[in-house]
């Protein structure tokens, strides 16, 4: 009787984690090689959004725009992009911008590194530029170009106003 016993403890804890669910993703900030622009600072003020552009301006100014429901509204912490929701802005596996989590979504390649420079772009780690690539209605944002249709662009800070 004994030995069915202790046959019961051992087998019923192997059971145990192939019972429990565990979120994948990343939990590391993990930023791209190279140091931000000169003048770029990794954390910033108050809420902001961007605005593709496909020139950067030699205006210093941020554009400002009226707070809308829909408006993405991001903070930016030493070197940690967040949205309003409390996601994590980072680079996933297939090179595409987005914001996931938390955690980064399993794969991401860049959880950090964001900045934002004298010249109100932002940057990521010390690449200014970044690819706007058609996907039907609408323009998906990546570091890299993936494809011959996408086109080089720069985020350019928006400062949020209540109007």
């Amino acid at each position: 009787m004994l030995s069915f016993a202790l046959a019961v403890l051992i087998i019923s804890p192997l059971l145990i984690p192939s019972t429990l669910c565990v979120p994948q993703g990343v939990t590391a900030i993990i930023r791209p090689p190279g140091a931000s622009p000169p003048g770029c600072l990794d954390s910033y003020p108050g809420a902001f959004g961007f605005q593709p552009t496909d020139h950067p301006s030699s205006s210093q100014m941020a554009e400002s725009q009226c707070i809308q429901p829909n408006s993405l509204k991001m903070s930016l912490n030493k070197g940690l992009l967040v949205d309003h929701l409390g996601r994590i802005g980072s680079i996933v596996a297939n090179r595409q911008f987005q914001f996931d989590g938390p955690p980064a979504q399993a794969g991401a390649v860049y959880t950090g590194g964001w900045s934002v420079c004298p010249d109100s772009l932002i940057a990521l780690g010390p690449q200014k530029q970044f690819y706007a690539c058609a996907s039907g209605d609408f323009e998906n944002i990546y570091d890299s170009r993936i494809a011959d249709y996408c086109r080089p662009i720069f985020l350019k800070l928006v400062s949020f106003v209540e109007c």
